[in-house]
């Protein structure tokens, strides 16, 4: 089974060769058309349409600053450790964009002399009867970020009630996986729909919401995972 290791600080993300800080506020970035509550400021998360070409988008080693690198939560099991971003590293960004780039099914990054594939999180394509709830079938979102794995943080079932407020912003849960005001795509199409692509977060830490491939949004985007074999 899978077991939750805890946090680490490694890598570091760059825009035409400079060190991108972590996003300090990682939620949508735009409120004029959507905000959670009002009084919320609107988030710093980079935005990939800025400059659509990730040429000038590059995971790196880790920056001598330790403020300007990633963090992660490290899941293991007995032939596979997985490193999934504790925030999204991209906004505006599609799925479509994602996929060209060898992001969805993974793409090789060498970090910090560590060979890992890079892809996306699989997030199922059905939902339950209540998208608070997750997806209908197993899936890597709801069994790392939704606290399924052995001594994963656990979601309340505050996080889970709407509507969005101040309490899910401050949330315990919150602090570790930003997933307030932010929706990260998944692997996934949608079972129901062609053009849908699944997409978790948000609205609660295991909401499932359905957008399309081409999408790019304030408050879509790349939350990667890196995976290597043991």
């Amino acid at each position: 089974m899978m077991e939750y290791i805890g946090p680490r600080r490694m890598g570091g993300f760059s825009h035409a060769g400079e060190t991108v800080a972590p996003a300090t506020r990682p939620w949508i970035t735009d409120l004029s058309a959507l905000c959670p509550f009002e009084g919320l400021t609107p988030g710093d998360i980079p935005e990939f349409e800025t400059d659509p070409d990730w040429g000038n988008w590059t995971l790196t080693d880790s920056p001598a600053d330790p403020s300007r690198r990633l963090n992660w939560h490290v899941f293991q099991d007995d032939k596979t450790r997985l490193m999934v971003a504790d925030r999204m590293l991209l906004t505006r960004v599609s799925w479509q964009d994602l996929d060209e780039a060898g992001y969805v099914m993974g793409a090789t990054v060498v970090m910090d002399g560590e060979t890992f594939r890079c892809r996306l999180l699989t997030g199922g394509d059905t939902p339950r009867n209540d998208p608070y709830l997750g997806a209908a079938g197993p899936n890597e979102w709801d069994m790392l970020v939704g606290g399924a794995a052995s001594d994963a943080p656990m979601p309340t079932a505050a996080d889970h009630v709407a509507p969005l407020g101040p309490d899910h912003l401050m949330s315990a849960h919150n602090h570790l996986w930003n997933w307030f005001g932010a929706v990260s795509w998944t692997a996934e199409p949608v079972a129901s729909r062609a053009d849908g692509r699944v997409c978790r977060g948000y609205h609660g830490p295991t909401y499932f919401y359905v957008n399309t491939v081409d999408h790019r949004h304030e408050d879509i985007g790349w939350r990667p995972v890196l995976e290597e074999m043991l």
